[in-house]
């Protein structure tokens, strides 16, 4: 896999070195003491009632059962101890029924989904010595890109965009994927996801043109 090793730092032109590092147990439970805990949790927005250690164990069992694999990653810069520091992380699933399949064609496409993504706050980077905030939706996004590609599900990746605590957060959440690029599929299209989400309207994706275009937008974070 091309894995990016630089971030961009958000306004600027500036870029910092940044590793993906693939997720153990112990890194979720440290995300969630050191970083959703203090800095995530308080401020009640979209995924501030997520527990990542519980949805590590979940997707690994769940996933498994269904014949799938669930994958965690973190985003990592250093930080002022020289110690690795996460600034973003995201659990995978693969291989995934395609979101992008158009209605009335039987789901064969398979694709990388993205079940939980998060990013660190500016308050708990500065925690741990870091005082500049990140881009981080297209690092984690051209992640699953780079795992797609790598087992040949030619890039294509999908998501659901979570709700939010009333209609202005959930559109505001919509908007910055659509923003990145990703196709939105309509409500009621027949995309079903067994047995813990229905379809609502919700479901963003790359397909492989689109998933290959947006990674050569990133080749000079490699």
């Amino acid at each position: 896999m091309s894995l990016i090793s630089s971030i961009r730092v958000a306004g600027t032109t500036r870029t910092v070195s940044a590793e993906i590092h693939p997720c153990e147990f112990k890194d979720v439970q440290l995300w969630q003491r050191d970083i959703h805990t203090p800095h995530i949790k308080p401020k009640g927005g979209i995924g501030s009632d997520w527990d990542w250690p519980a949805y590590f164990i979940g997707c690994n069992v769940t996933e498994a059962a269904a014949g799938r694999q669930a994958l965690t990653f973190q985003i990592r810069v250093e930080g002022r101890n020289a110690d690795a520091v996460p600034v973003a992380q995201a659990i995978l699933s693969l291989p995934y029924a395609f979101p992008g399949t158009p209605t009335g064609v039987k789901l064969s496409k398979r694709c990388v989904f993205i079940w939980y993504i998060a990013a660190a706050p500016q308050a708990a980077l500065k925690s741990f010595g870091i005082n500049d905030k990140f881009a981080t939706l297209a690092p984690l996004l051209d992640t699953a890109i780079q795992v797609s590609l790598a087992h040949d599900f030619e890039g294509r990746i999908g998501l659901h965009a979570a709700l939010g605590a009333d209609a202005q957060a959930s559109e505001e959440l919509a908007k910055k994927y659509e923003q990145q690029g990703l196709m939105r599929r309509r409500t009621g299209s027949g995309f079903f996801r067994a047995p813990f989400r229905r379809e609502d309207g919700r479901l963003f994706y790359f397909d492989a043109d689109d998933a290959r275009a947006y990674a050569a937008a990133q080749d000079d974070l490699r």
